[in-house]
């Protein structure tokens, strides 16, 4: 069996997992999201951490003849946060993923002209969603800290070294390459911090965590009831891509939780997009390295989460699918939901949600459905810049989306996924591929599994979701979507 931490943006969860991939139990912990100001947003680390633990040990008590042979972690990606070497106390709340507080700083850069030196190095773009200018404006906002870092008594550390880094009682200050990726201070080349990056963020070397390979030993788990292994520590969205069985240049798949993000594998090739997307690792094992292109949506769930608990039009979140099959599919009214700005491959920090063509007739069933649509319209943009990315450098995309994440649970979803993008689905046989994706790289790192080829077995041949929207009506969807979000970008300048 192996024991899997998914800390996610809105709850942390432990699943233990059997040999063949098969899920044995769960236990899931909601936390609570804070929003000091408009387009901030940030965690407890404590609350963090507290829900891991409680986690873990409800599936630790619930299964104690199980033999556990070690622990995968997986996480969200680009929330970050600072801590007291000695103490572990935390100087501030995790800076998340989401949080848009750094966008004049990174717009400053670019005007400087370091966009393109920081997305050669890092393959990433000058963006506040990234882990760099948070622990920026860390050093400047947190009295003390910077002479506190420079003298080596801070960690900065992504989710995934807070909780190695707890759970080893300080033993270990470690990230995997997938998480040091996705930070704008870790060449994807030379595969270390790079010193020009570290220059441009002003951060000291000596408070970031040593990068290990993703299947590497990260100590035990002291804080634990059992002390345990940790074998694999994997970023989210590559966790889940692992998950799916995405090893070969030209595999794709989408992860629909709280955002949305595509990634395509590219293999050993290190490709830079023409599409603003996004160059990341893929996954480090051993001596194997693959890099991947990733293109993020910063809400999918999120949104259906906005309707129940913002407006509260939905008793539960699976009225959604229903709901969206009473309104007909070229419904004029189109949300655009940028409440935390846009993503690839529009990139539009300023941007916030809008509404358009809403008519007297305009209820509640249209704004679900178009809060629906949203998500698959986003997509089709994303799809669009991969498919024009591999072209120009040659690459071949395969024609099957693989899709996880709870929105798959959702028939009329993934239907009108597959009409907008004009694309084969391909459900995965779980919904928590990005759990079973840190539990297989956890086994490979403690010698259980000997190489990919043992998860074969893992996977089997489900019902494919091909298109069946007339043409014509995808066409004026899009071209309604296109428009509104022309107007959202430019209302937001």
């Amino acid at each position: 069996m192996f024991l899997t931490i998914d800390q996610g943006t809105t709850s942390s969860r432990a699943l233990l997992f059997d040999e063949k991939g098969q899920i044995i139990d769960l236990f899931q912990r909601d936390f609570k999201q804070i929003y000091p100001e408009e387009g901030w947003v940030e965690h407890d680390p404590f609350e963090i951490l507290s829900s891991t633990i409680l986690c873990c040990e409800t599936i630790l008590n619930k299964n104690k003849n199980i033999e556990i042979k070690s622990v995968g972690i997986t996480n969200q990606r680009e929330t970050v946060l600072a801590w007291d070497k000695k103490t572990g106390k935390p100087f501030y709340n995790a800076i998340v993923w989401q949080d848009r507080r750094t966008s004049k700083y990174c717009s400053d850069l670019k005007k400087d002209g370091l966009e393109k030196e920081i997305n050669k190095k890092t393959g990433l773009l000058l963006d506040p969603y990234f882990s760099s200018s948070k622990i920026s404006w860390l050093l400047k906002n947190i009295s003390g800290l910077r002479d506190l870092a420079k003298n080596g008594h801070v960690c900065f550390g992504t989710i995934d070294s807070w909780l190695i880094w707890n759970l080893t009682k300080g033993d270990t200050f470690a990230t995997d390459f997938t998480n040091a990726s996705r930070t704008s201070l870790f060449n994807i080349e030379t595969l270390r911090w790079d010193d020009d990056l570290l220059n441009i963020f002003d951060i000291p070397l000596n408070s970031l965590p040593e990068v290990r390979n993703s299947n590497d030993y990260f100590g035990e788990t002291k804080l634990l009831s059992k002390n345990l292994k940790i074998t694999g520590v994997i970023g989210d969205q590559q966790s889940s891509a692992f998950g799916q069985s995405c090893y070969q240049s030209g595999d794709i798949k989408s992860t629909y939780g709280t955002g949305c993000f595509v990634l395509a594998n590219t293999g050993n090739k290190i490709v830079y997009s023409n599409k603003r997307l996004l160059t990341t690792i893929s996954y480090k094992i051993n001596e194997d390295i693959s890099y991947a292109l990733e293109g993020s949506i910063f809400m999918a769930g999120g949104i259906v989460n906005w309707l129940k608990l913002n407006l509260g039009i939905l008793d539960k979140v699976s009225d959604s699918s229903k709901i969206a099959c009473s309104v007909k599919p070229d419904s004029k009214v189109v949300l655009v939901p940028a409440f935390s700005g846009l993503g690839a491959p529009h990139w539009s920090a300023e941007a916030r949600g809008s509404l358009f063509g809403m008519t007297q007739d305009t209820g509640v069933n249209e704004l679900v459905h178009a809060s629906l649509q949203s998500v698959s319209l986003q997509t089709n943009d994303l799809i669009g810049a991969f498919q024009k990315d591999f072209f120009d450098n040659n690459l071949n995309l395969l024609a099957s989306l693989k899709i996880d994440g709870g929105m798959i649970q959702n028939d009329w979803f993934n239907q009108n996924l597959a009409d907008i993008c004009n694309y084969e689905i391909q459900k995965s046989f779980t919904k928590e591929s990005t759990a079973l994706g840190a539990a297989m790289i956890a086994g490979l790192g403690v010698g259980f599994y000997s190489g990919l080829d043992d998860f074969k077995g893992f996977y089997s041949d489900n019902d494919k979701i091909t298109p069946r929207m007339d043409s014509m009506v995808r066409e004026k969807i899009i071209d309604n979507w296109s428009k509104a979000l022309k107007l959202s970008i430019e209302m937001a300048k």
